[in-house]
């Protein structure tokens, strides 16, 4: 991982940019998704299983501007992408069984992974940060 803030204007604005990359081969780094109960388990030994030469490789990468008017108020704007080689992000219906999307493999419930983050469709995100 590698980030990198740079400050403009007597610290009025910031901007971060960074990313990092994993290579984890047997997958022993890997955390199990947080999902409910066995259904983590169910999911985990479909797509995350550790297992000698069953590969995880991911990386993302990011940019945040923030602008900083006072020491107690913040605005940001942030943009990512996230992406692996197996399906390890949750998808658009999340991790919760409200779909009731079944997998073909397991016949019961299971979150919808993704290879790719599901922020990618927006890539953005804005935020107010306040300090009391």
């Amino acid at each position: 991982m590698a980030y990198n803030r740079l400050w403009f204007n007597k610290d009025l604005f910031a901007l971060t940019l960074g990313g990092g990359a994993i290579n984890n081969p047997g997958r022993y780094l890997v955390l199990i998704p947080p999902i409910n109960g066995a259904t983590a388990v169910l999911w985990a030994r479909r797509t995350s299983r550790p297992a000698p030469g069953d590969p995880y490789k991911a990386w993302d990468a990011s940019v945040t501007f923030d602008y900083m008017p006072s020491q107690f108020i913040t605005f940001r704007i942030e943009g990512n992408h996230r992406a692996a080689n197996v399906p390890y992000f949750s998808g658009e219906g999340g991790v919760t069984a409200a779909g009731r999307q079944l997998s073909p493999r397991l016949d019961r419930w299971c979150p919808d992974g993704r290879r790719i983050s599901a922020r990618r469709r927006t890539g953005m995100t804005a935020a107010m940060l306040v300090k009391f």
